[in-house]
């Protein structure tokens, strides 16, 4: 079974369409790390056999961790599931998705990998982004060679020719591993035991769908809930930080709820708005409807889950920053096997 891991917290809305369309384009079960309480989703994912929801709030972290980072939260959920998985063969596959992405994975392509490859990649369409578009996304960017940078640069799309510039969110993608006990997942990235990025199959079978901002209410929705995540500073990388900068300026600077949005608005407009008019004449956009997929989706093996959730109820008692992808090593080896002792 492919299985993917996400850290995340936002309405019932929008866990409900994105656990669908993953459902739908690939994945076969989903293990979610709730990043904070919310009944009416934990209700939601609860009541679905294929998604394992962990509440990773309140203690999970332990006393002395609870100003981790979103990204350090993320990154130590996803060294724990992937490290957890080693062992179990019904789990084959393993991917990192956040909130706002959707797997789109052509299984034969991984059924026809030697065992030899143990990490893959699933390549990022970005969703076109509009002030107000009519609905749900169904245009993408993909990424672009040097000379169709080059041009888009040219014809002022763009202010420098990189992907980095192209893309609003990252442009790299999101790796997937066979669970092994020498590698372990991390955002982007599968680690080896020296901290070294495992080099990942591509095919263009295998991507995700980036719901990165796609319209000003998407916009200010995320950038608003990233800053007000909590445990320090927001990563980004060095094209994205100084938006982060800004748009953490405006909101310490506490100002009502309208002069507010309409800060954020005009920052939407001059940093995340696409030329959608441009870039689809010259037949750079890809048309993907997520929710026009179908497929049934495949039972675990009987036992499975119960083993799974068995796991992550033990692990809430032990300390979670071993399980940093860099932290490869005995101790490691030791907790994991505590852990499966009697399961």
């Amino acid at each position: 079974m492919i299985l993917s891991m996400t850290t995340l917290k936002d309405s019932v809305a929008n866990v409900d369409k994105w656990v669908r369309r993953n459902l739908a384009g690939g994945i076969d079960h989903l293990i979610v790390f709730l990043d904070a309480a919310q009944p009416d989703v934990e209700a939601l994912l609860d009541a679905r056999p294929e998604v394992t929801p962990v509440r990773a709030y309140d203690d999970w972290f332990g006393h002395d961790n609870r100003e981790l980072s979103l990204n350090e939260r993320q990154i130590v959920n996803a060294g724990l599931t992937s490290r957890l998985l080693v062992g179990m063969p019904w789990a084959e596959w393993l991917f990192h998705l956040d909130g706002d992405e959707v797997a789109q994975i052509d299984r034969s392509v991984l059924d026809a990998l030697s065992t030899d490859v143990r990490v893959v990649r699933l390549n990022v369409l970005e969703a076109v982004s509009r002030m107000h578009p009519d609905g749900e996304p169904t245009l993408w960017k993909r990424r672009l060679t040097d000379s169709e940078l080059a041009l888009v640069t040219a014809l002022g799309v763009i202010s420098e020719p990189n992907n980095l510039v192209y893309f609003r969110g990252h442009s790299w993608g999101k790796a997937g591993l066979r669970p092994t006990p020498d590698l372990a997942i991390g955002v982007h990235h599968v680690l080896d035991p020296q901290g070294e990025r495992i080099e990942p199959v591509d095919d263009d079978r295998l991507r995700m769908l980036h719901y990165e901002s796609y319209s000003g209410d998407e916009f200010v929705r995320k950038w608003t809930a990233l800053l007000r995540s909590g445990g320090g500073p927001v990563f980004q990388r060095t094209h994205r930080a100084p938006m982060r900068d800004a748009i953490g300026a405006l909101l310490e600077l506490d100002l009502g709820p309208d002069e507010t949005q309409g800060f954020l608005t005009t920052l939407y407009e001059r940093w995340a708005v696409d030329d959608v008019d441009t870039l689809g004449a010259l037949g750079l956009l890809v048309e993907v409807d997520a929710d026009a997929r179908r497929r049934t989706v495949p039972a675990p093996p009987d036992g499975s889950l119960e083993q799974l959730r068995t796991l992550l109820d033990r692990a809430r008692a032990i300390p979670k920053l071993q399980f940093r992808p860099r932290a490869l090593g005995p101790r490691v080896d030791a907790t994991v096997a505590a852990l499966h002792q009697g399961v």
